[in-house]
């Protein structure tokens, strides 16, 4: 554009220049013997030349001049010329490849990469970017060692050093070398301060060594560089101090209560920042203090570490005092599963079964999680000792969804950790289900009057329907259960219901070789399938005992007397329906069958452990071994 501009500007100044001369016409005296002796034979002679032509004249002479000027130095300068010429041609080769290379190392292409870093090599010399190829091919082949020298070398370049710091960083993390590769980030730290990988490698080294003072250092560092956002650099500046201050708790509690409060008030949501404050609180105590900071942080994310620690803020309280700490956090944050549950703890401690099964009631009827069926668990064991209801609320804890654990790049840990044991990143760690665990198959909902029934008290729950049996007179139907003698209308566990309707199940009729059993469904009827016209029908007891002949029925196989196997009941009932058993005739004796052919009819539940040894003596059966 320059050019253009002052080439306008010559011609411009050269017309105004022969406009000007034509306005002053004028002549030129040019007094020269030799030029007079050419003209005309004679010396002294004067010539008149026209100054528009004299102008012209002297223009063309000038560029007379220049050409022959440049004609002569393209002749002498010609060496030169062409040497530089073939040195661009050669580099513009060199360039290409190189390109083509790189190319080729980053889409993975090993024998393209090889041959254009030789070919870039033999063209460009010591070019720092022939060393940055080489070392790229040689890691594509697996050459690490070669790789590793290659940057070594390239150290000695201050144009490739920083890249060679950074291969030489990831080659150290990949070996395992941590002092190395802390040493390679600190030194492009130094050189290049604004190097987002330098600053985070080293705050994440320091704070893996927790060397915590250090590791704020480079926090601040690095937001003043602009490598952080504010809000970031406040919340991992939080976690470095509360981990600095957990370190400091057991021997300095005055200085960890300081550091965790300044961790607290920059991100009140922290958690182990608040138990760990309200702890070194409470070790100087600082009663109120401890639980106010908890009280904070509970209105924000609710969390078990939290109603722990403001269960125990107060040491030697009694376990009453505890519930009612529990009452007030849980009414902080009302009908969340955390208040739920914390409440139900320190319920279950004093002992407290209603408060604590309505405190779980919320939190089954919408979402069962893991730990509220272990929860349920405990208060029927603790409540009724009933190990039927806990195996049960066992087997829903298993199915149930895992509740929330501490998870960083994929690794649960039991307890919160500044630094995440993966990548060394800080501020890894968060309170969420683990990734394998999305999905599960979750328990069942249970309704509200489901757990109504299942709250109830065994002794207070009203025994079903059954159809009327009139004994014999020479019978005496009893039932005989954990050791206690009932009478055949007593109340019946569910849990000794379903195990007799497991032990006592029907039996062939010997006569017809046709099976005729007495279902009874949960409305207390009995339903009956038809038998043969010649079939009479058996009435059901749970024991039957005469002065001839006593057939027991118990929940154990190895108890069974093959002698009496043929009488034993044919009876099938509904779960939570009280056992009843077939009795036969007297006079009508049963077919023999062969011993190795029969199968004894009784079978075992899962959860049933068999019949205590406590029940058994002389080897008489004294009855069910429930539990």
């Amino acid at each position: 554009m320059f050019r253009i501009l002052f080439f306008l500007l010559l011609v411009l100044g050269i017309g105004f220049l022969f406009a000007w001369v034509a306005d002053n016409p004028g002549t030129i005296f040019v007094k020269w013997d030799w030029l007079s002796m050419q003209m005309t034979g004679e010396t002294g002679n004067e010539f008149g030349i026209p100054l528009t032509l004299a102008i012209a004249v002297m223009i063309l002479l000038i560029a007379l001049v220049m050409l022959v000027t440049g004609l002569l130095r393209g002749i002498f300068g010609m060496p030169v010329f062409l040497s530089r010429f073939f040195e661009n041609r050669r580099r513009d080769r060199g360039y290409k490849a190189l390109s083509r290379g790189l190319i080729a190392a980053s889409s993975g292409d090993l024998d393209m990469a090889r041959t254009a870093s030789k070919e870039s090599g033999k063209l460009l010399g010591e070019e720092p970017l022939v060393a940055l190829l080489a070392t790229q091919t040689a890691l594509l082949e697996g050459k690490r060692d070669d790789a590793r020298r290659n940057f070594q070398k390239m150290l000695e370049n201050e144009d490739t050093k920083l890249v060679a710091l950074r291969g030489l960083f990831l080659e150290a993390e990949r070996q395992g070398e941590p002092a190395a590769a802390k040493h390679y980030a600190e030194e492009a730290v130094r050189l290049a301060p604004s190097l987002p990988w330098a600053g985070n490698a080293k705050l994440s080294y320091q704070a893996g060594d927790g060397d915590w003072d250090a590791a704020i250092i480079t926090l601040d560092a690095n937001r003043a560089a602009g490598l952080i956002e504010r809000e970031k650099a406040k919340r991992q500046r939080a976690v470095l101090l509360t981990a600095k201050a957990m370190d400091q708790e057991a021997a300095d509690p005055e200085n960890a209560r300081s550091l965790a409060k300044q961790a607290h008030k920059l991100a009140p949501d922290l958690v182990p920042a608040a138990v760990t404050c309200s702890s070194a609180a409470s070790r100087l105590g600082d009663i109120k203090g401890a639980s106010r900071v908890i009280e904070t942080t509970w209105k924000k994310l609710p969390h078990p570490e939290l109603a722990q620690a403001y269960s125990v803020v107060r040491p030697g309280d009694s376990v009453q005092d505890r519930l009612k700490r529990a009452r007030k956090l849980a009414g902080l944050k009302p009908n969340h599963p955390e208040s739920c549950m914390a409440l139900a703890i320190a319920a279950i401690d004093a002992q407290e079964w209603q408060e604590a099964r309505d405190a779980l009631k919320p939190v089954l009827t919408t979402r069962p999680s893991e730990r509220a069926c272990l929860l349920m668990a405990d208060i029927e064991e603790g409540e009724h000792g009933d190990q039927g209801r806990m195996r049960d609320w066992l087997s829903r804890a298993v199915r149930a969804q895992p509740d929330p654990k501490w998870v960083a790049d994929g690794h649960v840990s039991e307890e919160w950790m500044p630094v995440s044991p993966i990548t060394g990143e800080v501020d890894a760690f968060e309170w969420k289900v683990p990734v394998e665990n999305i999905g599960k198959l979750e328990v069942p909902v249970i309704s509200s009057e489901e757990l109504q029934e299942l709250a109830k008290p065994v002794q207070d729950m009203p025994a079903p329907a059954s159809p009327a049996i009139e004994p014999e007179p020479d019978n005496d139907a009893e039932l005989t259960i954990e050791g206690t003698t009932s009478s055949k209308h007593s109340v019946v566990s569910p849990a000794a219901a379903a195990i007799a309707e497991k032990a006592l199940q029907s039996e062939t009729d010997p006569d017809h070789g046709e099976e005729s059993q007495n279902v009874t469904g949960a409305t207390g009827e009995t339903q009956k399938e038809k038998p043969d016209s010649d079939t009479r029908p058996k009435e059901a007891t749970a024991t039957e005992t005469s002065p001839a002949n006593t057939s027991t029925a118990t929940a154990s196989p190895e108890m069974a007397d093959p002698a009496n196997s043929n009488n034993a009941p044919n009876t099938k009932t509904g779960q939570g329906e009280p056992a009843t058993v077939a009795e036969h005739s007297k006079n009508k004796k049963p077919e023999n069958h062969d011993d190795e052919s029969d199968e004894f009819p009784l079978k075992r539940r899962p959860d049933d452990p068999g019949v205590h040894p406590d029940k058994i003596a002389d080897g008489k059966k004294k009855g069910f071994g429930l539990f």
